[in-house]
């Protein structure tokens, strides 16, 4: 009803409706009446509609200029993503003006209303979204081009004072001299040859260079580091809760060489004492340090198959910080008294000094659990499983969100190219780990603030609600796959979307539906306000565990310090300091994000490219009006079925069913529906595999 309302009110945009000529024009069922009356009350209050004089309805005024970032398709056209995510506005490729993708631009809306949504042509472009480019060397008309990707502007990037003997086909990067206009090419300066593109051993250095990302520090940075030592450790132990007799132990991957968090549990008369053990990163630096001040640009370390961005230097992540075995290192500590049920009655967090017994991998722990080996900690470890099991029950309970949506795993082999990808296993070890650090994480955010002076604010991590548009879709979504689960109408609470995830468990749509769900959401982020955090159904929620790879959780052991009475003291400007890290770090995880997904996929295209013409099973993960995307079961690796490859009848896009439908004999392909495809070709400057439906 919602959606029909919506409808009506744009395809007649100009015109006022009045509640009655709305239930006549919509059929609606005399049954349905009273309901179409409290839904446009709803969607007035909400805003989604307005109720003007008169007691009529129309949709919102739109203000004729929009702003907002551009997204352009293989295909010329793009859409502009509004900065107060309303409805995307559709831009023709003629309507581009000289504006490219990522761009953020004014768009001009049109005046002729559009049943399909909101449509424009670009004004002027506010900001480039970069003024420098990575991309792939071509020669057109005797000139020498660069080809960037995910979309190469229509008009082309022209290369100068490039090197005669620069050929085709080299990765290169350069900076913008002149942006020309909508016919004349980008004029762009060679800076850098980074190596051949068609040579897999050159793809970090790409993203690298593509997203500025230095595996170096500069030298003042480690001069800095220089200085820190054992002897560092050993003159804070007396400052310092001793912790060092405690059974501390840290469960990481088999190739982890930082390890910047430790368990201990120890049961007694009441019930069990859980320690969360995590590396004193603040201890070594200082703010407005230069270890700091690099360490606040970087804000997040990133991680690929092939290295590491450390947000740190290695000397103090993998060795000072490291809480490596046997070793005595500093920590800050969350100790939580829980009861026989596992419930927290007290905390504590505090500065201390621990000596890990034992550095476990996930496999170690789960070996342990299933009873294939032995070890003396074998106690601790069936008690952390039961633990984890209680507390996952009863976040559940409260509508916590489990994503368990697997990630691949490259085995590489000697030229950049896996050999291997496989999805990445969760076993009850990986459980361990994640709910004592969230029960910490949680524990911490409950308990500083209430501590800090009222001028101190605290770094939460928070999650907004979902987008009511976006909600829709996936409610949409839900009951075209026929999947039998009752979705509410409206807004859904997190257990809502927890009971869809349960009801698939078991479904071939597990993998695709969890996808979407995740999409559907709102992305988490680091702000001094606290609003919960709507995915987990937490009230209070931080980032405390990892302050080796996350500069925000940096903050709060620094703000743990203050209250504790330890060597931080904040400075006047302390609330623009954390402001601006607040912001770095949001902007450092996205384009974190960003650079690992592409380098991912990648990889994953190197892999296809070595299975030019085999066959493999998967389920289409997007439809679109020229085609459908599949993603493979085992690789995970997405290709193209592009709708000019389908024979014996005379396909067509139905947005509204996610499908292509044969326009004779009916058949569809809808998101969701397995198939088997057979790989055509790889297309390395589009970043896409072409596949063909192999029956």
């Amino acid at each position: 009803m919602r959606k029909k309302i919506l409808t009506l009110l744009k395809n007649h945009p100009q015109k006022l409706f009045r509640q009655k000529e709305i239930i006549h024009r919509l059929n609606i069922k005399q049954h349905e009446v009273g309901a179409c009356k409290i839904l446009l009350r709803e969607m007035a209050k909400s805003g989604e509609i307005n109720l003007v004089k008169g007691k009529r309805y129309t949709l919102p005024r739109q203000p004729n200029n929009l702003t907002g970032k551009l997204t352009v398709t293989q295909k010329g056209f793009g859409f502009v993503i509004t900065e107060d995510d309303s409805e995307d506005i559709f831009i023709g490729r003629r309507s581009m003006m000289d504006a490219i993708h990522g761009d953020r631009v004014q768009v001009k809306l049109s005046k002729r209303p559009n049943p399909q949504g909101l449509k424009g042509r670009i004004d002027k472009v506010i900001e480039r979204g970069s003024d420098r480019f990575i991309g792939v060397t071509y020669r057109y008309a005797g000139k020498m081009f660069m080809a960037i990707s995910p979309v190469n502007p229509g008009r082309g990037i022209r290369l100068i004072k490039a090197k005669k003997d620069l050929g085709e086909g080299q990765i290169v990067k350069a900076k913008v001299k002149d942006w020309g206009n909508a016919f004349d090419p980008i004029i762009a300066e060679l800076d850098t040859v980074i190596g051949k593109a068609e040579d897999p051993t050159n793809d970090m250095a790409m993203i690298l260079n593509k997203y500025d990302y230095s595996q170096e520090f500069p030298k003042r940075v480690n001069d800095e580091v220089a200085q820190f030592s054992q002897d560092s450790i050993e003159k804070e132990i007396p400052n310092r809760r001793d912790l060092r007799n405690w059974n501390c132990f840290t469960i990481d991957p088999v190739d982890a060489k930082d390890f910047d968090d430790a368990i201990s549990i120890q049961q007694n008369r009441n019930g069990y004492v859980l320690g969360v053990h995590i590396a004193d990163v603040s201890h070594f630096v200082t703010s407005s340090s230069f270890i700091d001040r690099e360490a606040i640009i970087r804000a997040t370390s990133v991680y690929f198959t092939e290295g590491v961005v450390h947000m740190l230097p290695e000397e103090l992540s993998a060795n000072l910080c490291s809480l490596r075995p046997h070793e005595d290192r500093l920590a800050v500590s969350a100790i939580m008294q829980l009861d026989k049920q596992f419930n927290v009655t007290e905390s504590e967090i505090l500065p201390t000094v621990i000596n890990s017994k034992a550095r476990f991998t996930y496999q170690d722990v789960q070996d342990i659990i299933s009873g294939e080996t032995n070890h003396s900690a074998k106690k601790e470890i069936n008690t952390l499983k039961r633990l984890a099991k209680q507390l996952f029950s009863n976040r559940s309970k409260a509508g916590s969100i489990d994503f368990d949506i697997p990630e691949p795993i490259f085995e590489m082999g000697e030229k950049g190219i896996p050999h291997e990808i496989r999805p990445s296993e969760r076993m009850e070890s990986h459980r361990i780990v994640e709910e004592c650090m969230l029960l910490a994480n949680r524990v911490v955010a409950a308990e500083i603030p209430k501590l800090l002076p009222k001028k101190y604010p605290f770094v939460y991590r928070t999650h907004a609600k979902p987008d009511k548009a976006d909600v829709a879709r996936f409610t949409d979504l839900i009951k075209l796959l026929r999947l039998g689960i009752h979705v509410p109408d409206g807004d859904l609470s997190p257990n809502d979307f927890k009971n869809v995830l349960k009801h698939v468990e078991d479904s071939p749509y597990r993998s695709l539906i969890e996808t979407v769900a995740l999409r559907t959401m709102s992305k988490a982020e680091y702000t001094m306000k606290n609003a919960g955090h709507f995915g987990l159904a937490f009230s209070n929620y931080t980032h405390f565990t990892s302050p080796i790879r996350r500069y925000p959780d940096l903050m709060v052991h620094r703000m743990i310090k203050m209250v504790t009475h330890q060597t931080f003291e904040p400075k006047a400007d302390w609330h623009d300091m954390m402001e601006k890290a607040i912001k770095s770090s949001n902007q450092a995880e996205l384009q974190a994000l960003n650079a690992e997904r592409e380098y991912i996929k990648m990889k994953q295209l190197r892999w296809l490219n070595e299975r030019i013409g085999q066959s493999f099973e998967g389920i289409i993960s997007g439809v679109v009006n020229f085609g459908f995307f599949v993603g493979l079961d085992l690789s995970l690796a997405e290709g193209l079925v592009h709708m000019d490859t389908l024979e014996g009848d005379e396909y067509s896009y139905d947005a509204d069913h996610y499908c292509i439908r044969g326009r004779k004999y009916k058949q569809e392909f809808r998101l969701g529906d397995k198939v088997k495809v057979k790989l055509l070709d790889v297309l390395f400057e589009k970043q896409r595999a072409n596949f063909v439906l192999d029956n």
